[in-house]
């Protein structure tokens, strides 16, 4: 398979679902229902089209189950989706909050997992604060779930958000999570505030993520130069819980997605009548990632600027 200018993949990047039982303020999701609560609809992504998508070797790629809009937890048959990754050699990154699943059904995901997968807990604070920003969510089943996943063989991460309301409890989590037995405690610098979220901002400056002056000035008409990543240290292509094809995430906001060939176009991409490979080889697309320097979407600017 020739693919000219078009960057093979370190992995794909999956959102199985856009289904999710939290309202997090920051989340496009939330927003997107705030705003468009008519156009909403839940949905899943097919395994067997996945499976039938993914025609190159998959041994040793990381698929990263996450998404813009969904907890990959909710996904009603995540086992299936796991069998097919795992059956062909691919890694697993689920990234879940974690709220809401039984004991029972952690025990059947992790049973499917190995050393080489990982599992990251999306929690921003401690328990009595935490439901701050992750609205909805709910510390009992999350200690369940973390719980069962320490006892398996899957790696496990605390992932911890930065915002006005934990700044201090950052030490107190990391020993929480080190008293659950968690591999790793991961801080985030987040840079995604607006006037929805600014209110969330850390008052430690250094606790803000490095892109925020630089989307400050995206939002004000200032173009960026872009160093996308996808070109870079890390590319996951992206597959929408639609079933659509996007070169990543990022692209597939709705912030920007209508606005782009993959967004206005989307049936063209779809993972139930084309192969990864076919995909690969559109003229299009290739175009897509010859030219992302010079014609900087804004996705990109947003997103991937070159400071």
């Amino acid at each position: 398979m020739v693919m000219t200018n078009f960057p093979y993949p370190t992995g794909f990047h999956l959102e199985v679902t856009n289904m999710c039982t939290l309202e997090c303020s920051g989340c496009a999701r939330t927003r997107f229902i705030e705003a468009w609560p008519q156009h909403w609809k839940n949905y899943n992504l097919n395994s067997v089209d996945l499976d039938n998508f993914l025609d190159i070797d998959i041994t040793g790629l990381t698929f990263s189950l996450c998404g813009n809009y969904g907890d990959p937890i909710y996904h009603p048959k995540l086992h299936d989706i796991i069998k097919v990754i795992k059956s062909r050699g691919g890694k697993i990154e689920i990234t879940t909050n974690g709220s809401y699943r039984k004991a029972e059904w952690w025990k059947l995901i992790t049973s499917l997992l190995d050393e080489t997968d990982s599992i990251t807990f999306s929690i921003d604070g401690i328990p009595i604060n935490f439901t701050q920003y992750r609205k909805n969510a709910d510390w009992k089943s999350i200690d369940t779930a973390i719980k069962e996943c320490v006892k398996s063989r899957v790696k496990t991460e605390w992932k911890y958000i930065i915002f006005s309301f934990n700044e201090n409890n950052i030490e107190e989590a990391k020993q929480l999570s080190e008293s659950y037995g968690i591999d790793s405690f991961t801080i985030k610098h987040s840079d995604r505030f607006d006037e929805q979220t600014n209110h969330l901002i850390p008052t430690n400056e250094k606790m803000i993520g490095g892109r925020r002056q630089q989307q400050i000035k995206f939002k004000n008409n200032s173009e960026n130069a872009v160093n996308p990543k996808c070109k870079t240290d890390r590319n996951e292509h992206f597959i929408t819980a639609t079933g659509y094809y996007s070169p990543c995430c990022y692209i597939a906001d709705h912030r920007f997605y209508y606005k782009t060939q993959f967004g206005k176009n989307r049936k063209l991409y779809s993972i139930s009548d084309l192969s990864f490979s076919k995909i690969a080889q559109m003229q299009d697309v290739v175009q897509f990632y010859s030219s992302i320097e010079e014609s900087r979407p804004s996705a990109c600017q947003f997103n991937c600027p070159a400071n």
